[in-house]
């Protein structure tokens, strides 16, 4: 009897530590997806980054032609505000001479130069929690 109990109470000991002994420091992977829309419009042709207030790491992804994002953190920030910007689409080619040859279109869509820079966009991004996120954002063109 007495090693069945000294045995339990071991058990209990470990699990609770375990479950306990989370690092402060272990930041959780966190995917903050939504919309972006101009004048009421989704918008197309554009890229969103997120940026962290409070280490300073970045995301960025391409919105699809509804609109759409999702934009994923390894290692997010989670319960600090992410700074947004809107700019024209990031072009990604791993082969410099593919794109001299094929140069992108330029962008048909006139993204407010506000919405271009951290410090002037006022949009904001609140990640309250660990995994998916929702964030829309709906732009003025005045």
């Amino acid at each position: 009897m007495y090693r069945l109990s000294l045995f339990s109470c071991l058990l209990v000991s470990v699990l609770l530590a375990q479950g306990c002994s989370g690092d402060p420091n272990v930041r959780p992977a966190v995917e903050i997806s939504g919309s972006v829309t101009l004048d009421g419009a989704p918008l197309q042709q554009a890229s969103i980054q997120f940026t962290s207030s409070k280490s300073g790491e970045s995301a960025y992804a391409n919105l699809d032609e509804n609109g759409n994002y999702s934009v994923s953190f390894p290692q997010a920030d989670v319960g600090s505000a992410y700074e947004v910007t809107i700019s024209p689409p990031v072009v990604e080619e791993e082969n410099a001479m593919a794109l001299a040859e094929k140069p992108q279109e330029k962008s048909t869509v006139k993204i407010p130069a506000k919405y271009t820079k951290r410090t002037t966009s006022g949009l904001i991004a609140q990640v309250n929690e660990p995994g998916e996120n929702k964030a829309n954002f709906e732009l003025k063109s005045k």
